[in-house]
């Protein structure tokens, strides 16, 4: 996913609009590439917003966004910071576990 590193250079601002937020939060929800199935997305939720959801919400894709939508929206700023951040984190992580290259690949 090479907007991930678009996403990256959104999130560095020290406060981003919270809109950038939403939508970044929901492109990455809404991919199936970085989200291959929904259990996947249940992790995410919890290191970014520290949140979990019913089993309903999380059989649907559309379900899992709008209440994650709702939930930044509602966010103090303090806690909107510190889910910010640990945003940035879990996309810089993605990126660069991306980037590694596997080293047996040269082999077959």
């Amino acid at each position: 996913m090479n907007e991930l590193i678009i996403y990256k250079n959104e999130l560095k601002n020290s406060k981003p609009a919270r809109y950038k937020v939403i939508g970044i939060v929901s492109k990455l929800l809404l991919s199936k590439e970085l989200f291959k199935k929904n259990e996947e997305i249940a992790e995410f939720l919890k290191t970014v917003f520290q949140v979990e959801f019913k089993e309903y919400v999380m059989s649907s894709r559309t379900l899992i966004v709008a209440r994650t939508v709702k939930l930044i929206e509602t966010l103090e700023d303090n806690d909107y910071v510190v889910s910010k951040k640990l945003l940035y984190k879990y996309i810089d992580s993605k990126i660069t576990s991306l980037e590694k290259p596997n080293m047996f690949d040269g082999w077959l």
